[in-house]
């Protein structure tokens, strides 16, 4: 009931005079826009200015998106307009791009609406609002200024304008309200990016991350290539030359010493790798999925269960995401939960992979404690994944990944 004085209302009530005062400014400008196009269309000169009146669409696009931002109203912005090479190709991008025509829609069909509308209202407002004060301004006058077929001189009339006057502010405030909320919807719908379009964009980011990860995964395997392996290998050369002029000299206690430490290195060169092979794709994932996670799990601290139905085989790439997937969501489970069993659901059908992780810990996971999930979530966005937690205080926890599996049909 009191919704229409809290500051929120307030906020509404500037956005709906805003957006009026700006539909009567939109229709002078597509009045004279339209006609300096329509008369110029036979020229040279109206196919340039129909395209910059096209973009001027998304000017009022921008304006429209800060505007909703008033009301707490987040619109997404719309993709960028692909500017090419060359004015002639500029002026064809420009009259056949749809963010411009769909803001256009979406001004000239609010200015069609809002103009009504926004003069209706408005001028309700002021009407009630001089009900409101008519008594206090015949008490001033000492006159009456308010007719009725004759003039109204009394103060019982005027008290009674006053409270209509209330009413109708109060009405008129909830028809603003309403209409804003209307306009906004409308506007999210115009304004932003289509489905397509924000398909287009999230394909982007994606693109852009999987570039980022894996620039970062190759600095990773070099830096551990020259910080380990490499340095180990020039240890292995520099004994055995040393080991050589040691036989040369026939000195073969010190060989064999040297050619001992040699072979010492060698063996951890092989395991270092082998575990940054393991990193890179474990080889255990070249006997499937299923396999592969049942060798992670007995490796784990804690007992866990695993269950695996696969009929379908997830492609390679799928597959290695899956399997880092579980390894960190059980990693997870063994540093942070507090459980004393685990459990790995894996199912797969001609669209999706299903990956469900359960324990009998503590709960209360979130994103952004330090549990490694909002990157997961990133990584899972690459193949168009979703990561979903049910982790109430007190526990279970389970964690569902879901993946296209990328097979083949």
């Amino acid at each position: 009931m009191l919704a229409p004085l809290r500051a929120p209302a307030w906020r509404a009530y500037l956005y709906f005079v805003l957006i009026s005062v700006l539909a009567v400014i939109a229709v002078a400008f597509l009045f004279a826009a339209g006609m300096a196009s329509g008369l110029l269309i036979v020229t040279l000169v109206g196919i340039p200015l129909l395209a910059v009146v096209v973009m001027s669409g998304r000017a009022w696009n921008r304006l429209y998106r800060s505007l909703a931002r008033m009301i707490d109203v987040d619109i997404d912005v719309p993709p960028r307009f692909p500017r090419p090479r060359g004015r002639l190709h500029t002026v064809v991008a420009a009259l056949t791009d749809a963010v411009g025509w769909r803001s256009l829609g979406f001004l000239a069909g609010q200015a069609v609406l809002m103009t009504p509308l926004g003069y209706v209202v408005i001028l309700g407002v002021v009407v009630s609002a001089a009900l409101v004060a008519s008594p206090v301004v015949w008490l001033v006058l000492g006159e009456p200024f308010v007719t009725l077929g004759q003039p109204v001189d009394s103060l019982n009339i005027y008290l009674l304008f006053s409270v209509g006057g209330v009413l109708g502010l109060y009405a008129l405030g909830w028809v603003m309200i309403g209409l804003s909320r209307a306009h906004v919807l409308l506007a999210r719908a115009l304004l932003g990016p289509t489905d397509r379009e924000r398909r287009v964009l999230q394909l982007e980011r994606n693109r852009a991350e999987v570039v980022d990860d894996s620039a970062t995964t190759l600095q990773r395997v070099e830096r551990d290539l020259h910080d380990g392996t490499q340095a180990r290998l020039i240890t292995v050369a520099m004994a055995l030359a040393r080991a050589d002029e040691h036989l040369a000299s026939a000195d073969f206690s010190g060989a064999r010493e040297l050619v001992a430490d040699a072979l010492a290195n060698t063996k951890d060169t092989l395991t270092e790798l082998r575990d940054l092979v393991r990193g890179i794709r474990p080889p255990a994932l070249d006997l499937g999925l299923g396999p592969a996670v049942q060798t992670l799990a007995a490796r784990n601290v804690i007992p866990v269960d695993v269950s695996v139905d696969l009929p379908v085989r997830p492609s390679i790439g799928v597959e290695t995401m899956a399997y880092f997937c579980v390894a960190e969501l059980l990693a997870n489970v063994s540093r942070h939960s507090g459980a004393d069993r685990a459990a790995v659901t894996m199912h797969s059908d001609d669209s999706d992979l299903r990956i469900t992780v359960e324990d009998n810990g503590a709960g209360g996971v979130q994103e952004g404690n330090g549990s490694g999930l909002t990157g997961l979530r990133a990584r899972l966005a690459m193949l168009d994944g979703t990561l979903d937690i049910d982790s109430p205080a007190g526990g279970p926890t389970t964690i569902t990944v879901v993946v296209p599996t990328g097979a083949r049909p």
